[in-house]
This record gives structure tokens, sequence and C-alpha cells, in this order.
């Protein structure tokens, strides 16, 4: 890898006797480490090497086809960089939460707090202005199937303005300048220009500013990007608490030796994933905590009406509600916290067209005793993918599909004129 100049300089000056690992490992291949599901994870890779820092991290000792994969289909796992997992240790202890994630997709780390929350624990803002990104954050969350999250893309400013001091935890993964990606995706060296990490400082100044203020009294604020360069990261963070004695910092106690502590603005800490140190690509993270003895909690004033629950066998406090032709659900936790005023809103989807999602066949909550199911040969997964019609021997209008026990889609029912015929999710 033809590393640029200016950046060569700059990180032999921090790294110093490091310098020459660091550039080894750039040259070598990433390493593959997913993050399990809490629930429909369970007992998988249980031999793979664990993350220090996530107890369902795992570093698997090869690249699988995930594609192929009915676990991943499933949404047993995510595969997710392991520095990137560091922002579960930076959560407070406390439930329930507010939480939102300002840049979302395509929702690793949304899907991490997911896990967090689970189905008591509060709500998530899956948040991100870029509708292309945003698909594939529908996507993602939907596989998880944690359904205590909505999906939105307004510009940070705007939730700023509509909701000042509504959120407990505040995740602003800001977009940066990518260094520490270049191991992945090479190409990305190549176009790099000391003007680029300059112009995604000052957007990321922008989009503090607004984090900043959406951080409720007690709240926490965690700032990440996946770039080397201090101008991202330190230096963003001093200007805005280095004298501001109405916010505190979080220290990573007993971090991993490998992770590299550094201080900045006098009494804040910073931690830096070097690839040639840690298992993950290279990431930057920091938090602080509004000062306050007291954390008033807004109630919830949605204007959205629950409707009956739709004929799923569902177990769990959950709140469904009409999204055009969509029956969604949110956990009742979740329903609680909602930011008042919101009214159109994506979230988990359920039900449409007389018929259950794709979606809600990857819910753990399913008493699968009471669905019709069909177990699908080898054969028959593979032409499922292909979303190919299956002669399946039921006269039920739907079956869910489940392939190496577990459950990846329905089976839907074609027009009566062809029977036994199914089509897939």
């Amino acid at each position: 890898m033809n590393l640029p100049a200016a950046f060569a300089e700059r990180m032999q000056s921090r790294l110093s006797a490091e310098w020459a690992e660091f550039v080894k490992a750039l040259g070598e291949s990433p390493r593959t480490t997913i993050r399990l599901h809490p629930e429909k994870g369970k007992g998988l890779y249980a031999d793979a090497p664990g993350i220090p820092w996530h107890d369902r991290g795992r570093l698997l000792r090869e690249r699988p086809e995930f594609a192929l994969e009915p676990a991943w289909h499933a949404g047993a796992y995510y595969v997710q960089e392991a520095s990137s997992m560091s922002v579960r240790v930076f959560l407070p202890g406390r439930r329930p939460l507010r939480i939102i994630d300002l840049s979302a997709a395509p929702g690793g780390k949304s899907t991490l707090l997911l896990d967090e929350i689970g189905l008591t624990g509060g709500i998530l803002i899956a948040n991100d202005p870029d509708s292309r990104r945003r698909s594939a954050l529908i996507e993602n969350l939907a596989r998880w199937a944690i359904p205590a999250y909505l999906i939105t893309g307004r510009d940070p400013a705007w939730w700023a303005e509509k909701y000042p001091e509504a959120f407990d935890v505040v995740l602003l993964d800001a977009p940066c300048s990518g260094e520490g990606l270049w191991r992945k995706t090479p190409a990305l060296a190549e176009t790099w220009r000391p003007e680029e990490v300059h112009f995604c400082s000052r957007r990321q100044r922008r989009l503090l500013a607004a984090a900043k203020n959406l951080i409720a009294p007690g709240g926490r604020l965690i700032y990440s990007t996946c770039t080397f360069a201090p101008e991202e990261n330190e230096y963003n963070l001093a200007a805005f608490f280095s004298e501001d004695p109405s916010w505190s910092p979080i220290r990573w106690e007993n971090h991993p030796p490998e992770i590299v502590e550094i201080t900045y603005a006098g009494r804040g800490w910073g931690y830096y994933f070097y690839p040639h140190r840690t298992i993950g690509e290279g990431f930057f993270i920091s938090a602080w905590q509004k000062d306050s003895s007291f954390n008033p909690r807004r109630r919830s004033s949605s204007s959205l009406r629950p409707v009956k629950r739709p004929p799923l066998p569902l177990e769990g406090p959950f709140v469904f509600f009409q999204q055009g032709d969509s029956l969604m659900m949110l956990t009742e936790a979740a329903y609680k916290l909602l930011p008042p005023g919101l009214e159109k809103i994506e979230a988990f989807p359920v039900w449409r067209h007389h018929k259950p999602t794709h979606a809600a066949a990857l819910l753990p909550d399913l008493i699968t005793e009471e669905l019709p199911s069909y177990e699908l040969s080898e054969e028959e997964f593979y032409t499922y993918l292909r979303r190919q019609p299956l002669s399946v021997p039921t006269s039920e209008p739907y079956v869910r599909a489940v392939y190496a026990d577990f459950p990846i889609g329905w089976l839907y029912k074609n027009r009566p004129s062809i029977p036994r015929s199914y089509l897939p999710t």
C-alpha cells in the first residue's frame, strides 16, 4: 500500500518506534469478527476466540460465505469490526434509556445498542440522513429482530432543535476521512488528501454541536470515528468540552493494554485502536457525561394509536400500530419512551397485506410450536435464496421456512390455481 506522504509523516511522529509494525499491519489481510445475537446466536462459534471488550464478540479463523449461511439470514450474528464493539463499554448501567444513534447506517452499532436495551430497557432512535444508506439500516435492524427501535432520516440539527436534552445516550459515530479502513479498502488511501481531514473536522464539529444539545442531564455523549486524525478526534472534542464544567469525561477503567489511551483538554480520555496492536481495524472512541444529580424523564405524548395484535403467537410486552399498509410493533418499554410529536415512523414491520412480513419470521419471541413450519432440505434452501417456487405439503396460507434449525423467512401460498406452490418472502 502506498501511503500518502502527509499521512505517513503524521503517523510516524505519533507512533514513533511502532511505525514499522503499523505499516506492516496495513499490508496484511483484515480479520473477520462477528457479534452474536443475545438469543438467536446462543451456542454459535463456541470455540472461536472472543473479543476482550464484548462477551458475544468472536474472531473467526476464516471468513465464511455469509450470504449462504442460514445463521446469517436468521440474524443470529452481525459481521462487525471488533474495535467498534467498544461502544458497549461507555453505556450507563441504568435502565430504561432513550438512545439516539445519529449516523446509524448500516446498523452495526445500532444492533449493539438494541442488544443492551432488549425488550424492557428503553428505545433506540436509529437515524441516518442518507436515504441510500438507510435502506441497509432498515434491512439489518429488521433481521436483528429486537423491536425497540425507530428509524428516521433527519439531520442531527433538526433533532437538536426539536428535542433538546431529550436523550440519555447520544452516539455520534461521525462521518470521517476513513483512515482506519484502508486495510479493508486500500483504494481509499489513493484518494486521501489532507484537505479531506479538515473538511471532515468542520462537518464533525457541526454534528457535535447538535449531539451535545440532545443530552439530558445525567446523560452521555459517545463519540467515535474510524480515523487516526487528531483533528477529527480529540481536537474536536477539546473544542467542546475543555472549558465546560457541566460535563465530566468517562474513563475506560482497566482497558486492555493493546488499546492506546490518550488524554486531551487536560481532563478528557480517548482510546485509539491501531491494527498492529488490536484485533479490529482503526478506530477512535471517547465519551462525556452531562453532570446532574437528577435526570428528568420526558413522558411520551405520541399520537400513534395502538391497534389489535396480529394473528401471530408472540410472547412479550408489545404494542402494535398502523403505518400505511403495514402493521408495526414496539416493545411496551419503547412505546412509553417515544419522543413526543412523532407520527410517521419506521419501526419493526410485523404484518403487511394480510400476512406476516419476512422480518416477523425472524423474531425470537415467536412460539414455534404454534406456527406452521417447514424444514427445508439443502437443495430447497438454495432454491429459497434464489426466490424460486417450492412445493410444500401443507394447505396453510403461509409456513415458516426453517433450515439447519434457523428460521429464515416465510413461504407464502401462491395463486389458488397453482396448488401446493409456495413462494419465498
